[in-house]
């Protein structure tokens, strides 16, 4: 697969930019390398199949999807976040305001809209601005109280005289915030530095020299409790651990990261997970769209795939579903048609393309699509209480039907076996369509020796009960 696919695409272009830079060949032979097109491409080959992963084509397509919260807090819409406790470690300022900071970041990444999105990589050396093609989607699901007006309830209760409050406290402040929940929690801050030996090229003894090296490492943990204004009761709690680290040697000894700066990175770390423990969060998509291995839409699928490549998901789903007319038991493309309604937030339509998949061919990525897209529609209400709501995307062009089932029967054999389906209860009857086996079929209605059943696209016709399992 990655030869067949990655590998003449990648060459192709090596090709043509090799042919573009004629300079490169007054380059390589300064490097040592003899200049031949053969021996290019073999060495982007090499490169290719040792990075693996590293330059395999990105998930298609490449876009960001939203991932549910850790944990789902119902009725709560208004929040405060209380400076959290530090609990110093070693090798720290005892005068960096460590719960401050971590109160400020992760005051930005709830209010972030759309947090987690960032920039992807198209190739070995190169990245894209990410993008989601989820309308009305975000992050910001919670309205936060002011640090001022926080302050100003803390000062006037006189309580904590640092500014900080036990848990005790915080319903009651909760309540004169007119907050639904308190964010409360610890922070506990190490920092250490370790002096080792490395090596180094020095280009003017032209060879390698000993040098000193220093390792700083900075760990962060967090713990975080969200505590109900109404009751006081616990809602949530959390842990996030987090680790930076920086190593210079030789000359770059002085350039070494701070204990406060890495301290920082690891705040900035653990405000994120813990915001995704109660807010939702944008996560890049990784599935690949399958490839269609049938010889008569292996073009079809190929161009389906380009199209979701370059963002023409409308143009992508029409060819899928022309396919599907003609095959409506290819997982493969039952499964894109899945992936493309998940990306643009049809979770519902993408469930029953993923429950289809897997009722024909039982697949471990499948499921776990599958898995997934139960756990968005099942958070799908509590996001509308939260006043986000993700707009239907209708694709333009034929649909295939994908109806659930209340009642399914599984088909004998395997998918290397074709089970009649006949348009009456009689095995005289002409036979509709030859279904493979192990596929699952909605049960429309029993009569004795015969089911009456519903193929995916669309047809009634009969099925023998001896050709269940």
């Amino acid at each position: 697969h990655l030869v067949g696919v990655v590998g003449e695409e990648f060459l192709g272009r090596v090709d043509r930019v090799l042919r573009l830079v004629p300079r490169l060949r007054q380059l390589l032979p300064l490097l040592g390398l003899t200049f031949t097109l053969g021996a290019v491409r073999l060495c982007c080959f090499v490169v290719l199949i040792t990075l693996g992963s590293e330059c395999s084509y990105a998930a298609s397509p490449q876009c960001f999807v939203l991932q549910p919260p850790g944990q789902v807090l119902p009725g709560v819409k208004k929040i405060a976040i209380l400076d959290f406790k530090d609990r110093y470690g070693s090798a720290l300022d005892e005068h960096y305001a460590a719960s401050a900071s971590f109160s400020h970041h992760l005051t930005q990444a709830l209010f972030d809209k759309a947090r987690g999105i960032t920039d992807v990589k198209t190739a070995l050396f190169f990245k894209k601005e990410g993008r989601t093609y989820l309308s009305g989607a975000r992050t910001d699901i919670y309205t936060l109280i002011g640090r001022e007006e926080l302050d100003h309830i803390v000062k006037e209760q006189k309580l904590g005289a640092s500014g900080l409050v036990d848990e005790t406290q915080a319903a009651s402040i909760g309540k004169l915030l007119g907050a639904d929940a308190i964010l409360v929690g610890d922070i506990m801050l190490s920092a250490r530095g370790v002096q080792s030996t490395g090596s180094d090229y020095d280009p003017y003894e032209k060879r390698t020299v000993s040098v000193s090296c220093f390792t700083r490492t900075a760990i962060a943990t967090v713990n975080m409790k969200v505590i109900s204004v109404t009751t006081g009761a616990i809602l949530c709690t959390k842990t996030a651990q987090t680790t930076a680290e920086d190593k210079k040697c030789g000359s770059d000894l002085p350039k070494v990261e701070t204990a406060l700066s890495l301290v920082d990175r690891c705040l900035v770390s653990a405000a994120d997970e813990l915001a995704s423990a109660i807010a939702p969060r944008f996560v890049e998509n990784k599935n690949n769209l399958r490839a269609i291995d049938a010889k008569a839409y292996k073009e079809m699928g190929k161009k389906a795939r380009e199209d979701a490549e370059d963002g023409k998901l409308d143009e992508a789903y029409a060819g899928y579903a022309a396919i599907i007319k003609d095959d409506p038991y290819n997982d493969a493309v039952i499964f894109n048609m899945g992936v493309l309604n998940e990306v643009v937030g049809n979770y519902q339509d993408a469930q029953e393309c993923y429950q289809k998949a897997v009722g024909i061919r039982p697949n471990g990525d499948y499921s776990k699509a599958l898995d997934r897209c139960r756990k968005m529609n099942e958070y799908s209400p509590s996001l509308v209480e939260s006043g986000v709501s993700i707009d239907k995307h209708t694709f333009d062009g034929p649909d295939a039907e994908m109806a659930s089932a209340t009642e399914r029967a599984r088909l004998r054999g395997d998918d290397s076996e074709r089970i009649p389906l006949y348009a009456s209860a009689d095995q005289g009857s002409p036979v509709v369509v030859k279904v493979p086996g192990g596929v699952e079929l909605e049960v429309v209605e029993r009569s004795g020796d015969w089911l009456r059943v519903k193929t995916f696209d669309g047809k009634v016709a009969f099925l023998r009960k001896e050709d269940v399992r």
